[in-house]
């Protein structure tokens, strides 16, 4: 997990502060319902549980001036979770899209 991290610094360096930058994909990391301390990088319509890559990916967040945008903006629950388990009971929201805030 850490070398996708510095990979993705090292990518992210190449590329002008002016840019629009997205990147979206499986973080496998859920981020949860809470944002106390957060604010800046998640918005007001979270979802489910957190486990321990949170951290990794709001820090990342911050660290290069993010927004996870698929909390940003209100949706139905069924539209937040982004995984579900084979027996259809648990759902996660593990993919998400930071974009570089402007």
């Amino acid at each position: 997990m850490e070398q996708f991290y510095a990979d993705l610094e090292t990518t992210l360096d190449d590329i002008s502060k002016k840019a629009i930058v997205i990147i979206a994909g499986d973080w496998n990391a859920k981020i949860g319902s809470d944002n106390n301390g957060w604010e800046r990088v998640m918005g007001n319509f979270r979802y489910g549980d957190k486990n321990d890559r949170r951290e990794r990916l709001l820090e990342f967040a911050l660290e290069h001036d993010m927004m996870i945008c698929n909390t940003k903006f209100q949706q139905k629950d069924c539209r937040k979770w982004t995984w579900r388990s084979n027996d259809g009971k648990t759902k996660n929201m593990i993919d998400m899209i930071p974009i570089r805030r402007k």
